[in-house]
């Protein structure tokens, strides 16, 4: 909880900052990376939720592009299987 917290709040102080040094501009960025993020995050949801097998990345690199998908998300982030 403490690590979370941590993060929240440098993400929290470091926006105005942000703001102040792009502008409206910087402003305009910051939404569409929100917006491409809010996205992803709902294919993510729907994939996960079309196969109750799917639970890590590498099942969803599996059923998106088959093993080479597997093995490109393996090879990127390792994890203990």
């Amino acid at each position: 909880m403490t690590g979370i917290n941590a993060l929240c709040g440098v993400g929290i102080l470091s926006i105005p900052y942000a703001v102040r040094e792009g502008g409206w501009f910087g402003i305009g960025i910051l939404l569409i990376f929100a917006v491409f993020s809010f996205y992803t995050g709902l294919l993510l949801r729907y994939c996960l939720d079309s196969d109750p097998e799917l639970e890590t990345y590498p099942d969803i690199g599996q059923a998106a592009f088959g093993t080479t998908g597997r093995i490109a998300i393996l090879v990127c982030f390792p994890v203990d299987l």
